[in-house]
């Protein structure tokens, strides 16, 4: 147990004699570490630089995982979801005290996959072929959903959109549908018309 204990040499002669002798070894205890990993984000959220929170912090601190870039100076650390990909990551903390102790402690971050988009816009059509209501097919569509581009009225309810031909010009033009999925990860995708 933690603490100091006496170990004892006792010896016995071959004339009978006994004597002894103590020393002392201490015990220490473990260093108590607390760590909090970052909160879950994006594949896309780019380099999480100056991360930290790990109590004992300083000289003897060292984090580790896959995505984990330990600034070297045991109190912070880069996470690079990226890198990581996506799944949960298991972030360690370890530490050594003054007493050449160690021990670690782990906290999990989820990095979530950006959605998977699709989107086919209309068909070519004249400049004078009168507003094009109702027009969607992206998916995932719903809460979340917006179309834009020039000449493209959102319709606000994440399925649909208008299209005034007119409006927008002769040329080729861009309609952009973005989405941002029940995590909080945004993506885009664009088709011409």
């Amino acid at each position: 147990g933690i603490g100091i204990h006496t170990i004892t040499y006792t010896y016995t002669d071959g004339n009978g004699c006994t004597d002894f002798i103590t020393d002392n070894v201490e015990v220490f205890a473990l260093p108590i570490l607390t760590f909090t990993a970052l909160a879950d984000l994006c594949v896309d959220a780019g380099v999480q630089a100056g991360q930290g929170g790990a109590t004992p912090s300083g000289v003897g601190g060292v984090y580790s995982g896959t995505g984990v870039t330990d600034d070297g100076n045991g109190l912070t650390y880069s996470f690079d979801p990226a890198a990581a990909g996506v799944g949960v990551h298991t972030i360690t903390y370890t530490y050594t005290d003054g007493n050449g102790c160690t021990d670690f402690i782990t906290d999990n971050v989820e990095v979530f996959a950006l959605p998977i988009l699709t989107f086919t816009a209309l068909a070519d059509l004249c400049v004078d072929a009168g507003v094009q209501v109702g027009q969607g097919g992206a998916t995932p569509s719903g809460v979340g959903g917006v179309y834009s581009g020039t000449g493209v009225t959102d319709d606000g309810n994440g399925l649909t959109y208008s299209f005034d031909p007119a409006g927008a010009g002769i040329g080729i033009h861009t309609i952009t549908y973005t989405y941002t999925d029940g995590n909080g990860c945004t993506d885009f995708i664009t088709d011409n018309v």
